[in-house]
């Protein structure tokens, strides 16, 4: 009989030349370290998005991956990862599933989680609970049995097998698609698992219980007061069936209070312990730090390590960087001393057992501590209604640093081609010189794997016969013939209408001659281009999943930071040199396929008063990463800021244009040597009178 399922070929050994193997790129993959939990959730075209969608955004957040899986296509809601099989049977489902795991997620994770839409699961309770089982353990379980064949669990409740009672199971899944003949899809799987592994499906393992309850005409609101009386109700990992959608949420939110309950209490009893231990160690009671269990604070070594505190008022925020003053509290920040102002009140009216009509702030101070999170202290005019019963008082609060978590992100290499889109006008003559000879020498010399595409931006209202970049044309034919070993130059044109360009305008011009999986990366004329830059660009641009907005170093102007010629050709990272311009969003790195999908959510006419970040961040459904980069560094240009951009970014432009010619000492330096330039030529001026006379 031919074979339905092939079972996959042993795996060879990668060797290079010589014969040697290749090692594989990261540490985990030479030592078998694997994630911890995937989850296969069986749906159908009739519940995806209902019940599907409900346990997708109750659970997806808790689990390493979690995939859905369905007989047939349909719709699929956004955010979703569904897979779709060509057999409709319903009954061979989680058979087909055991055939896509071993081809894809064999060797990935320690336990494998199969389970119905028509379940709720509790996701850091059973996140924790697999987390507890040792990964040496042959491991199948699941929930009670509900079927006359005992050895078999039901996937209402859940099923858990280990990759090594998995790896054992797929090996023979022809048997299994053979002797699938029971309509129940739980049999047919737990048959199945049987069969391969040898090992029986049981609710417990290595002590740990795994416990599910199951519903009888279940109605959220009339059944939730007697249910939560049931010890074996608020222990359950999975409840099911749910009768909708709805009761998945209403479910979820009261797991999530009771969860938030038991955390409050343990934290008052830890620190009831920390402070009943603290008498037993060397500096006693005296020696907690505040607030309970949180780090002490950042203590510095020198004066350069002192952590700088913020002045703020209800309206204000003073000194907030080198280069303002004052600033006007919005967005994150206005809410931000909002909520403190808020939780004072709170903390204040439970301390004093009062309310309080009015909390004003007289004086507020913040600051960062690396160690421990976001200080706050407050000066604060509370009043209960009279003016005679106001006082003063000081509070201090602390925003703790939550838990660290590390995001698992897709696979990526340095071997990635780029393609470096410029756009080049008038004013950027001069610069393209220096970029061309700078892009010959760091990627065609090298062989780098890198295309430079070139968009020659031409005023409305120039000469016909004239072209003012005939030169520069000249200088990518000379390059093309110069330079054989794949890299290209291409170029192409753009008639600006008014002065300004939008970025989505130009995109929307050269997109289309891209293939969908190019990797595009905007750049402008006075970047200093490096391979490390490229790879940190490669790195940080994963398709469908992430683009890259890196904070670029920015010279200021020579003359000012260099007392002689010649200026250093390279830029040196320095606070007297330049600075990280985080109101720069010039550089950008994205594939096209994600350009052109966000691109699609704006409404017609918004290109026009957008940028590239606002769009993906407006598009929500792709991450932006946004950090300071110090491969990115830039040469001091001239930021010009046309009447006819859009007002933000206009304001933006004009704040850059402020911050990119020198600190503020140099500036002033600057003035006040102008200023004594003049009072000694005035001088000058009245002595040589004096010998005229």
């Amino acid at each position: 009989m031919r074979s339905k399922f092939p079972l996959p070929s042993p795996k060879k050994v990668k060797r290079g030349p010589g014969g040697k193997p290749i090692r594989p790129r990261y540490a985990s993959t030479e030592l078998g370290i694997r994630e911890k939990l995937f989850v296969a959730v069986i749906t159908s075209k009739g519940t995806v998005d209902t019940a599907g969608a409900s346990l997708n955004r109750t659970l997806a957040h808790y689990v390493t991956k979690i995939t859905f899986f369905m007989e047939a296509k349909g719709t699929v809601p956004p955010g979703m990862g569904v897979v779709s099989f060509s057999d409709k049977s319903a009954h061979l489902l989680p058979l087909h599933i055991l055939k896509y795991i071993s081809d894809h997620y064999a060797q990935v994770f320690d336990y494998y989680l199969f389970v119905s839409d028509l379940t709720y699961l509790r996701g850091e309770k059973v996140f924790d609970f697999v987390s507890g089982i040792s990964v040496s353990q042959d491991v199948h379980i699941g929930a009670p049995n509900r079927y006359t064949e005992t050895e078999f669990c039901g996937l209402d409740g859940g099923v858990i097998l280990s990759q090594s009672v998995l790896s054992r199971t797929v090996q023979d899944l022809d048997w299994c698609m053979t002797n699938a003949h029971s309509n129940n899809p739980s049999v047919n799987f737990g048959r199945c698992v049987l069969h391969g592994s040898g090992v029986g499906c049981s609710a417990t393992v290595g002590g740990h219980e795994y416990r599910n309850y199951r519903l009888n005409d279940f109605h959220f609101d009339e059944d939730i007061s007697t249910l939560q009386t049931q010890p074996q109700f608020r222990e359950a990992l999975a409840i099911h069936p749910m009768p909708n959608d709805l009761t998945v949420y209403k479910l979820h939110r009261y797991y999530c209070q009771v969860e938030l309950n038991d955390t409050q209490h343990q934290i008052a009893e830890l620190k009831d312990n920390i402070i009943h231990l603290s008498k037993y160690t060397p500096g006693g009671k005296e020696s907690l730090s505040w607030p309970i269990g949180v780090p002490e604070p950042f203590k510095p070594k020198n004066k350069f390590d002192v952590i700088r505190w913020d002045y703020f008022t209800e309206e204000n925020i003073y000194f907030e960087d080198d280069f303002t003053n004052v600033n006007k509290l919005s967005g994150v920040n206005k809410l931000d001393v909002e909520e403190v102002l808020a939780t004072a009140k709170q903390k204040l009216e439970k301390k004093h057992r009062a309310v309080y009509k009015t909390v004003k702030l007289v004086n507020g101070y913040r600051r960062f501590d690396p160690t421990r999170g976001m200080e706050y202290t407050l000066d604060l005019r509370v009043s209960e209604g009279g003016t005679l019963s106001a006082f003063n008082t000081r509070v201090h609060l602390v925003r703790p640093l939550g838990f660290v978590e590390i995001i698992p992100l897709p696979y990526v290499t340095e071997n990635t081609r780029l393609t470096l889109v410029l756009p080049v006008r008038a004013q950027d003559k001069k610069g393209v010189v220096g970029f061309l000879d700078s892009y010959a020498h760091v990627c065609l010399d090298s062989g780098d794997n890198t295309n430079l595409f070139i968009v020659f931006v031409y005023e409305e209202n120039r000469p016909a016969e004239e072209d003012i970049f005939s030169s520069l044309k000249s200088m990518i034919s000379y390059y093309e013939n110069k330079y054989q070993n794949g890299a290209k130059i291409a170029w192409s044109s753009l008639t600006l209408t008014g002065s300004y360009l939008s970025e989505i305008t130009l995109m929307d011009t050269i997109s289309k001659q891209f293939n969908l999986d190019s990797l595009l990366v905007l750049c402008t004329v006075g970047i200093e281009l490096s391979s490390e830059y490229l790879n940190r660009v490669r790195m940080n641009t994963i398709a469908r999943w992430q683009v890259f907005f890196p904070i670029g170093f920015w010279q200021y102007v020579p003359h000012i930071i260099y007392e002689e010629k010649p200026y250093p050709t390279t830029i040196e990272i320095s606070r007297y040199s330049g600075h990280f311009d985080i109101n720069a969003y010039d550089h950008s790195s994205f594939y096209n396929s994600d350009y052109m999908v966000a691109r699609k959510a704006l409404a017609p006419g918004e290109e026009l008063t957008s940028d590239l970040f606002s769009m993906f961040v407006n598009y929500k459904k792709i991450h932006i990463f946004r950090a300071v980069e110090p491969y990115l560094r830039h040469k001091f240009t001239n930021i010009e800021c046309p009447m006819e951009m859009p007002k933000r970014l206009y304001d933006q432009c004009l704040v850059r244009k402020m911050e990119s010619y020198a600190t503020r000492a140099q500036l002033a330096m600057l003035v006040f040597e102008h200023k004594q330039k003049q009072e000694q030529e005035a001088k000058d001026l009245q002595e040589n009178k004096k010998e005229d006379y």
